[in-house]
């Protein structure tokens, strides 16, 4: 087999210079790539702070979200995060004695936090205790509210440490949903899934890679520089997180496009070196066309792939930006090992680097009569002809793109036999007023009286307009506390002495 490229057609330019440069102080190289690995890697202890819903602060929902939270604090309620707890009974109810113990011995870790509160369904006043409790053909169903206190990652880490010890004995049977139990279920799920998919892709690459180059040591190489560039991205990402807004999304693009990239770019830095040294090259004349070669088209792909995924920083507000950090950090440090530390190991290891031959292996080397070399010469010779039916495929292949409906990742998208997917589609069964459908809107008036009465003619009015949509089911605040009001009731309502309503009515203003 015969080299591609002379030695001496190359000599002079940057990338072949720094394969000689790198051979020449290959320890010095692997032991400052080494050094590098373990510091980025060694950032993971500082612990990630991963934002949470997009990523960003400057969402006007998670604005109002929060506005809500601490600035309609109500009595038995705390501001923070919540999830829901489900209890059902065949026979049993919320006034039963028995009912109450078993759903307080179950959240008994969770009551002895400080940070903790409960509101339990037989404590819910009168007016709202429907919105708590159910009947149903098979028994009776209640739920609890457990609220931490605190930003939403406290809450999810005390939920994941007290979640195993809500646990009910007899015909019990409980849902933990809502809120941050969706939201622990889903890091839970992303993390369980990438443990998972390591497993299992790990030792089906080390086969592949063994078959394709014929020798263990030799797919060795890529899987190093895969494992090596994953574990310095996450340190790097979880740096990050700490100084900017990320998601713990950003760990899955790390996985998925850093194993990716790190042994395709190694497969090409390899393959090149060895197809020198079977044409008799010596090793650092290898070393060098390797570099100059695979490892140049390796540097402007990286450079490519990276300047691509940057572009995801610029859609504010959703989930890409934190896809283009992983998705940068993973292929820049894959881009750097590929082309500098690879070089260095295979420069060490010489021709050893074809220890270990495996049977079975395919055979790789350059042949005009092989398959590729057939399909190759074929295209070159009637391009137009290959050209236009790989485009019309293509375009036909993304036309369905154009009918792509997006949305953003809710509870539904988890299994359907998950916990807090069965407890989420039983509340939307049971109360569906409380469906993820509502939509609270949070007014600021600048200080303003909200009781005066242009105000509330104007909130009335706003409401109003709002259950004329039909697809409105129904609307309720301030500027409607029953919806059998009309404008001068509401006026009313709000501006007559507690002595002239009765107690429900009172009840109703205290609640909103």
């Amino acid at each position: 087999m015969e080299s591609a490229t002379d030695p001496s057609m190359l000599e002079d330019r940057v990338f072949f210079k720094l394969g000689l440069f790198i051979h020449d102080h290959n320890k010095m190289v692997v032991v400052l790539g080494i050094i590098s690995c373990i510091l980025m890697t060694s950032l993971m202890g500082l612990g990630a702070n991963w934002s949470e819903a997009f990523g960003e602060d400057d969402v006007e929902s998670l604005k109002a979200g929060d506005l809500l939270s601490t600035t309609f604090k109500q009595e038995n309620k705390s501001t923070g995060h919540s999830f829901n707890l489900l209890v059902y009974h065949p026979t049993l109810t919320d006034n039963n004695s028995e009912w109450r113990q078993s759903v307080m011995l179950a959240l008994e870790d969770f009551s002895k936090r400080d940070d903790v509160s409960i509101l339990y369904s037989w404590q819910v006043d009168e007016v709202e205790h429907l919105d708590y409790v159910a009947y149903t053909e098979n028994g009776f169903i209640a739920m609890n509210i457990i609220t931490i206190e605190g930003d939403k990652t406290h809450g999810k880490a005390v939920f994941d440490e007290n979640q195993q010890s809500v646990n009910f004995d007899g015909e019990f049977v409980s849902w933990k949903t809502g809120d941050i139990a969706i939201e622990w279920t889903f890091d839970s799920r992303i993390s369980e899934d990438l443990i998972k998919a390591e497993i299992v892709s790990g030792p089906l690459t080390l086969i592949i890679l063994a078959l394709v180059f014929g020798s263990i040591v030799a797919a060795f190489l890529p899987i190093g520089v895969g494992i090596a560039t994953v574990a310095a991205a996450m340190g790097m990402t979880i740096w990050l997180s700490n100084v900017t807004d990320v998601t713990q999304y950003a760990t899955n693009i790390i996985t998925l496009i850093g194993i990716g990239v790190s042994i395709d770019y190694s497969l090409f830095l390899v393959n090149r070196f060895r197809e020198e040294l079977a044409i008799g090259r010596d090793v650092r004349t290898a070393v060098a066309m390797s570099t100059a070669t695979a490892g140049k088209a390796v540097f402007f792909s990286g450079i490519t792939v990276a300047i691509g995924l940057m572009g995801m920083l610029f859609f504010k507000n959703t989930s890409l930006p934190s896809l283009g950090i992983g998705g940068t950090v993973a292929v820049s440090i894959a881009m750097v090992y590929s082309t500098i530390v690879l070089p260095a190991v295979m420069s060490i290891l010489g021709k050893r680097v074809d220890k270990g031959k495996v049977p079975f292996a395919f055979n790789l080397e350059a042949r005009e009569d092989g398959l590729w070399a057939n399909i190759a010469n074929k295209v070159m010779a009637h391009p137009w002809k290959v050209l236009i039916p790989v485009l019309i495929l293509l375009v036909g292949a993304g036309a369905p793109f154009l009918y792509a409906e997006f949305s953003l990742s809710s509870w539904s998208a988890l299994p359907p036999d998950d916990e807090s997917r069965l407890g989420k589609e039983m509340i939307d069964d049971t109360w569906p007023e409380q469906s993820s459908n509502q939509i609270f809107l949070v007014i600021e008036l600048d200080g303003a009286d909200v009781f005066e009465e242009d105000n509330l003619r104007a909130q009335y009015q706003y409401i109003r307009t709002q259950i004329s949509d039909d697809r409105v089911l129904t609307a309720n605040g301030i500027g409607l506390p029953d919806g059998s009001m009309n404008e001068s009731q509401v006026v009313s309502f709000w501006q007559a002495p507690d002595e002239y309503l009765n107690e429900t009515e009172i009840a109703l203003r205290n609640y909103d």
